[in-house]
């Protein structure tokens, strides 16, 4: 099971940088009892929430230890954050969406019997955000139905009232938080050795990760080091106002380097399918049918089978039935495209080679 919470910087008529950032904690099936009495035991209170205890040196105690606790009874930490909110995007909305878009589709990825198939989440306060739970519900039915993530997977909404394990994913977005807006380091390091952090465009910003793409067994990711080391970069931490988090016209150096990194690594086409559906916009999904077709007619462009079967199945779930048939159609005519250059290459080969092709043949 994984435990979703949230983190985020509206956009302001100020110099401040909004983001928005999703934390999993993935606690295994067996150990969820436990972890939820210690969680409990630690402040000794059904109540908890992060950032009011940070408000008292007592409080900032039992962050720590429960923060060190996380750290060694948790399997992973997955952090998804998205550092360019668009003009059109002043709720936060699609961004939400990007982010547990990105989020569920890295922490299901998993095929063994301990991957991540139930997703928990806090619910949303209907007052504020008129679409809430059904709105997360939503995006996952629509990952499913387009087989970005598997038919199994599920997300219920709760209280950390009622499920104290939510508190562990608040303990960890807070922690990013802290290093991602104002530099301080101390809170995420010790769920660097859990932790995975990505930024929802596809760009890696851990510092090290084996293939993301391969599929794990328990629980469905594999461990990693988080985007940011403890190493000394040059720099002091940013100077921030505790209640207003203003950097005095800068950004911090967490956010800033994951915004370089994002920028350098470029749009990766698999994961801008997934978020044309996660976001339910179809011409984001064409933009990256048309990079897909454009790369793949390059002179070394490679045929991506489950990329077009990917684009396919999404064109399927949020387009209309005649747009969708027309990215269909180009992407048969780029089949039948390399199977006539093929077919060109075979018939101008001398037939001692074209011999060598034949299934079976030997020399």
């Amino acid at each position: 099971m994984a435990f979703i919470d949230e983190s985020y910087r509206e956009p302001l008529h100020t110099d401040e940088r909004p983001f928005y950032s999703m934390s999993a904690v993935i606690v295994g099936r067996d150990q969820g009892a436990l972890v939820r009495d210690v969680l409990m035991d630690i402040p000794g209170s059904r109540y908890w929430h992060t950032t009011e205890a940070y408000r008292t040196p007592a409080g900032k105690r039992v962050i720590k230890e429960m923060i060190d606790y996380i750290a060694g009874a948790a399997d992973f930490n997955i952090v998804t954050v998205q550092t360019q909110i668009r003009r059109d995007d002043p709720g936060m909305i699609t961004a939400r969406h990007e982010c547990l878009g990105a989020l569920t589709k890295e922490l299901t990825r998993g095929s063994g019997v301990n991957a991540v198939r139930l997703l928990v989440a806090e619910s949303r306060n209907a007052k504020v955000h008129p679409g809430g739970d059904a709105d997360d519900t939503r995006v996952i039915r629509q990952l499913r139905s387009a087989g970005s993530i598997d038919r199994a997977v599920h997300v219920h909404h709760t209280s950390p009232g009622k499920e104290p394990l939510l508190w562990a994913a608040d303990l960890s977005v807070w922690a990013f938080r802290r290093n991602l807006a104002v530099g301080d380091k101390q809170w995420f390091e010790p769920l660097q050795g859990i932790s995975t952090v990505l930024h929802v465009d596809g760009a890696d910003v851990s510092v090290k990760r084996s293939n993301p793409h391969l599929p794990q067994p328990s629980p469905g990711v594999q461990q990693t080091v988080s985007h940011e080391s403890g190493r000394d970069r040059g720099r002091g931490p940013a100077v921030a106002s505790p209640s207003s988090v203003v950097f005095d016209g800068s950004e911090s150096e967490a956010l800033g380097r994951i915004r370089r990194i994002a920028a350098a690594a470029g749009k990766n086409v698999d994961q801008e399918v997934t978020l044309a559906v996660a976001t339910n916009e179809p011409r984001r999904l064409v933009a990256a049918a048309n990079v897909y077709l454009r790369q793949s007619r390059q002179p070394e462009g490679q045929s991506r089978p489950r990329t077009e079967e990917a684009i396919s199945r999404a064109a399927e779930t949020i387009m209309q039935p005649q747009g969708a048939g027309k990215v269909k159609a180009a992407l048969e005519q780029l089949r039948r495209q390399r199977a006539a250059e093929a077919e060109k290459v075979m018939a101008t080969e001398p037939a001692e080679q074209q011999r060598s092709h034949r299934p079976g043949y030997r020399r």
